[in-house]
């Protein structure tokens, strides 16, 4: 909270929101746990380029507009796979002599610094980018086109009994081209899916009538259903409870409260993976893994003996293989 109320205070002397706004804001995110910045944008008193430029000049921070040119060095993106991209929502953009050069959206997330420090071994850099302007520097980079852009007919089903932000959800996904169908039980979830069969499901694993486990099998074991990524929504917001919807076979796992610019990214990242490269990265738990060829240790050689044992100088034996 710390990190928030200072983010508040510098939005307050810079003169875009007021007390009442800030407070207002506060209370929301007591109740909600969403950022600050996320909830005034909301609110529309803010836009993520205001928040950008205000946290550049009080920081004194470099700002980038949007990141094309020239094209980012395979070297450079090796140091944050496209996962932690996706999750952190940042985008390593070079690497210097004093450390490599991360572009994300708030400087106030300590966490997050830390985090790629450790992960990288580097010192970090950041610049102020917007969170739409990473996100497509993410697509084009890791992603290597413009991927799974919404065209029409393109039906995401949203499977939710008691989310008080449906509507929030479905205008968010309405503006970035979807057409959202929005269900409160398994049943009414089906029905819609054999009416206008969906691309996606996005489901909330805490509903109170079924497991998630129960959500899982039936969606895979219907027609209208089965063929399509199905990504858990969830506000058990844990290692141990990621790791065991990803383990059920859901394609991922996002925490709640939502993030939108995160949430359009892994609905992009699902729909890339699953309908555009050559295979989807998983096996549905319904279809049985193909067998895999035998795989060879790496070669060590080791030193070659003579009857009794003892090492020929300069000479190797031939490479072993398990």
């Amino acid at each position: 909270m710390k990190s928030r109320m200072k983010f508040g205070e510098i939005l307050l002397q810079a003169g875009v929101i007021t007390e009442t706004d800030l407070n207002t804001a506060l209370s929301v995110q007591i109740r909600n746990g969403m950022a600050l910045g996320r909830i005034l944008e909301d609110r529309g008193l803010i836009s993520d380029r205001d928040i950008v430029d205000i946290l550049a000049r009080q920081f004194n921070l470099p700002v980038i507009d949007a990141i094309q040119e020239p094209p980012v060095p395979e070297t450079v993106l090796e140091l944050i796979d496209c996962d932690s991209a996706l999750k952190m929502m940042v985008f390593p953009l070079g690497i210097c002599n004093d450390g490599v050069e991360v572009a994300i959206s708030n400087p106030l997330d300590f966490n997050t610094l830390d985090r790629l420090a450790f992960k990288t071994g580097r010192h970090i850099l950041p610049v102020l980018a917007t969170p739409t302007a990473i996100f497509k520097a993410i697509k084009r980079f890791y992603l290597q086109e413009s991927i799974a852009d919404a065209s029409p007919g393109t039906y995401l089903l949203v499977i939710d009994d008691h989310d008080p932000y449906r509507s929030t959800i479905c205008s968010n996904l309405k503006r970035n081209g979807y057409l959202p169908l929005f269900a409160v039980t398994l049943e009414e979830a089906i029905h819609l899916a054999q009416q206008s069969p969906p691309r996606l499901i996005l489901v909330d694993t805490c509903m109170k009538a079924v497991s998630s486990q129960m959500i899982l099998e039936r969606l895979q074991q219907n027609n209208g259903t089965s063929n399509c990524p199905i990504i858990a929504l969830t506000a058990n917001n844990t290692a141990d409870e990621e790791a065991f919807l990803l383990r059920l076979g859901f394609f991922d796992v996002i925490a709640k409260p939502l993030n939108y610019t995160r949430l359009q990214a892994r609905i992009e990242r699902a729909l890339h993976f699953y309908y555009h490269s050559a295979a989807p990265p998983f096996a549905h738990p319904l279809t049985p893994m193909p067998p895999r060829p035998p795989i060879a240790c790496r070669q060590t050689p080791k030193l070659s003996t003579d009857r009794r044992g003892r090492p020929r100088q300069g000479l190797l034996s031939t490479p072993q293989l398990c």
